[in-house]
């Protein structure tokens, strides 16, 4: 069998988990249990990930009890209203008090808007919650090389268990509105000071398997060959 026809196959697969791996909200599966086995196995994927300096400073709390689930959720959900639609209501309610017309949102941010809403009534009930994060503090310049080992030693690793979840059959969706209060997730939680959220993500199987690649710009703009990319 020639070398060609054994690769093929795994480069079909390992091409369509990387192009059709979407944030779910509205198609998670909230009444199928999702086997710890499962997850215990993308979290092992998950650390195979890069890491800076080949310290793994990665670490992962999934939260499953349905109490803390809950607590979880509701930190969300103010978290939600306070920076998202509290805005969104101030922000409409002057531009009717100045006669202007509501302002019209893009198609894809509404069906977005209608997503993420979907996704903020049932954040408690998805089966599993995994907080991402690291065991050492985001460097105080927040920028540069230090920050970029920073992340680059959490979101490569998120990224990979995103994938693994997929290819499972198990949709995520990567969510960071709850850090505008970490402190109280890390109450709910007992987690140590030291530890550095960085994402939570709702984690449950998917209503069908029949997701495609998103629609993007021509790479053109976007890819530069010996210099910048093209501008439109």
């Amino acid at each position: 069998m020639s070398a060609t026809a054994v690769t093929d196959p795994l480069l079909e697969h390992v091409d369509e988990v990387l192009t059709t791996t979407r944030a779910v909200r509205r198609r998670l599966d909230l009444a199928r249990p999702v086997p710890r086995a499962v997850l215990e196995r993308c979290l092992e994927i998950a650390r195979q990930a890069p890491m800076a300096e080949n310290r793994e400073m990665a670490r992962f709390v999934v939260i499953e009890d349905a109490d803390k689930r809950a607590a979880v959720a509701s930190v969300y959900r103010r978290a939600i209203e306070e920076f998202v639609l509290t805005p969104l209501r101030i922000s409409a309610a002057r531009r009717e008090a100045a006669g202007k017309p509501p302002r019209e949102l893009p198609a894809p941010l509404q069906r977005a808007m209608v997503s993420a809403q979907h996704l903020v009534d049932h954040f408690h009930e998805v089966p599993a919650q995994v907080l991402v994060g690291s065991v050492e503090r985001v460097p105080d310049s927040g920028r540069g090389p230090f920050a970029s080992m920073f992340y680059g030693s959490v979101y490569p690793a998120l990224w990979s268990l995103q994938l693994a979840l997929r290819s499972r059959g198990l949709g995520s969706a990567l969510t960071c509105i709850h850090l505008h209060y970490e402190q109280e997730v890390a109450r709910i939680l007992a987690l140590p000071d030291a530890f550095t959220q960085v994402a939570l993500l709702p984690v449950a199987y998917t209503q069908g398997l029949d997701f495609k690649a998103a629609r993007r710009a021509p790479a053109a703009t976007v890819v530069g060959w010996d210099g910048p990319w093209e501008t439109r």
